[in-house]
């Protein structure tokens, strides 16, 4: 039963989750109300708190704690602690309130649902920019990376949601149509890192149940194939994919150049790195080549290189012990389960983790809110669902 300080939990991260993808400045004052509420809600049920899961906890304790190190080794131990409060406590606290607070397999459902919502809606503006005004559509703010993240976590979401009937019920007809519009949105969106991003993990998504005699997952393949050829002649497109391989493509001759210089800075400060919050000064001033022509960059284009270059070796390996969590760990979880919503976790996280590859969207705070939002959500509807599977087998 929900008290009146995590109902109010729920309803201010729930329009937080709505509004984010149509304004980040009102769903941060909703994400902050959220907040509040939160530490009320912690005062006053203090001797009731428990984890859901101390695996997923533990991880992210420990990857905050080796940023909390490089933020005190960072030569500005004031600017390094800021970083390092809104980087990684600010950005987690949509995990913090759904799987403290509010716990409940219904609540959290709910929230996913007005998220996807959200996105939805972000997806058809980014649409209407590609149709209309001819440009790589970035949605209601920022730039076409912001939405590009958001499309990695939430479209593997979306095709598991299609293909276990169980989870979306008479509605799966609807999941099939998000997935349609959202596919659409991306494409209009033309971040490569995120298209090879999805790709990867939804083919992924459908070998499995392809393999375990899924027809929908075999008709959501061909719907693919036949989507591909059908963009074929979309210029942009066309134009867009080319340059993934293309050696000369400034973008790519570029992030080769950023790469070198942050695994330079890691060369020099291989224990810490330069320090959190520090890596932009650095590269601007001290580490960018001599060939760089964008010399106004600010981050590594790399979750890797980035962690690396500016928390050195010991936050390289926090960073690792938390991606493996969220990845791996989920993945037995569904092995073992045979929980879908701990496949979602793994496949979410593998997508945005893929297209950080290319992208330091770990440093997107648009993105990582939302990421965390998700995340929260799916631990608490894979928590309930292990227990009413114990539940069902021991009715049985």
């Amino acid at each position: 039963m929900l008290t009146k300080s995590d109902k109010y939990c729920g309803s201010a991260i729930t329009v937080f989750a709505l509004i984010s993808y149509v304004s980040i400045a009102i769903g941060n004052v909703m994400l902050g109300i959220a907040t509040l509420c939160f530490f009320v809600y912690l005062l006053k049920n203090r001797n009731a708190i428990y984890i859901i899961d101390k695996k997923y906890y533990l991880a992210i304790a420990v990857f905050m704690f080796t940023m909390f190190v490089s933020a005190l080794a960072s030569g500005d131990i004031g600017k390094g602690l800021k970083v390092w409060s809104d980087l990684w406590l600010w950005r987690l606290m949509p995990f913090f309130i759904v799987t403290l607070a509010i716990k409940e397999a219904e609540t959290a459902k709910k929230i996913l649902v007005f998220s996807i919502i959200g996105i939805t809606v972000g997806g058809l503006y980014l649409i209407y920019q590609g149709l209309v005004d001819h440009i790589r559509a970035a949605g209601f703010f920022g730039h076409p990376m912001t939405f590009a993240g958001y499309f990695c976590i939430y479209l593997p979401i979306l095709f598991i949601s299609f293909l276990e009937k169980n989870i979306s019920g008479r509605w799966q007809w609807l999941a099939g149509c998000l997935i349609i519009l959202n596919s659409v949105a991306l494409m209009f969106n033309l971040t490569r890192g995120a298209w090879l991003a999805v790709a990867s993990v939804i083919l992924l998504i459908l070998i499995y149940y392809i393999l375990k005699g899924n027809k929908l997952a075999v008709l959501s393949l061909i719907v693919l194939i036949a989507f591909g050829a059908s963009i074929s002649s979309y210029h942009p497109f066309i134009k867009r994919l080319g340059s993934i391989t293309d050696a000369n493509y400034q973008s790519n001759t570029e992030r080769i150049l950023i790469w070198h210089s942050a695994f330079n800075m890691f060369k020099d400060h291989p224990v810490t790195g330069v320090g959190l919050g520090q890596y932009k000064d650095n590269y601007q001033h001290k580490y960018i080549s001599h060939k760089a022509k964008e010399p106004k960059l600010s981050h590594a284009h790399n979750n890797f290189m980035q962690m690396l270059a500016e928390n050195g070796i010991i936050g390289f390996a926090g960073f690792l012990t938390l991606i493996f969590c969220f990845i791996f760990y989920s993945f037995k979880r569904f092995i073992q389960e045979n929980n879908p919503y701990a496949l979602m976790m793994c496949v979410s996280s593998l997508a945005l983790v893929l297209q950080g590859m290319t992208e330091y969207n770990f440093g997107n705070s648009a993105v990582m809110k939302s990421f965390w939002l998700v995340q929260g959500c799916l631990l608490v509807l894979s928590t309930n669902w292990k227990k009413s599977q114990i539940a069902r087998n021991e009715d049985l």
